[in-house]
């Protein structure tokens, strides 16, 4: 009886001298805001990734339709794409080619500029 008393008294005062020695620490002042801003950026990060894995879904997606649609034209429905498309002469169709490079260039420049001009004013 008198040792479970002791052990008890042991075991207090164990626990006493253990609490005495911990150390508080206290959170500095612009810990809520580090934090805030680190589950922002990685949320943020989440939101480019979910993003990215869509239009690739959506591009791999997109080629096999245009390349299933090619496939069943071809050779289930015996559809020619030579007898369709014009043949050109590049020797004598050479302005007429040029005007297709200008154009075909001109549209990847307008492209180019569309995106450039939305990711610096629209996207912010």
């Amino acid at each position: 009886m008198e040792e479970e008393r002791k052990i008890k008294e042991n075991t207090g005062n164990m626990l006493k001298q253990a609490l005495e020695r911990r150390q508080t620490e206290q959170l500095s002042s612009n810990f809520s805001y580090r934090m805030m801003e680190r589950i922002h950026l990685e949320a943020e990060k989440q939101t480019k990734r979910k993003t990215s894995i869509g239009w690739v879904a959506l591009l791999v997606s997109v080629l096999a339709l245009v390349g299933l649609g090619i496939y069943v034209l071809t050779f289930y429905l015996d559809f020619s794409f030579a007898g369709i498309m014009p043949k050109m002469n590049l020797r004598q169709d050479s302005s007429l080619f040029a005007f297709y490079v200008y154009i075909a260039l001109l549209a990847l420049v307008l492209l180019a500029l569309d995106y450039w001009l939305h990711k610096k004013y629209i996207w912010k």
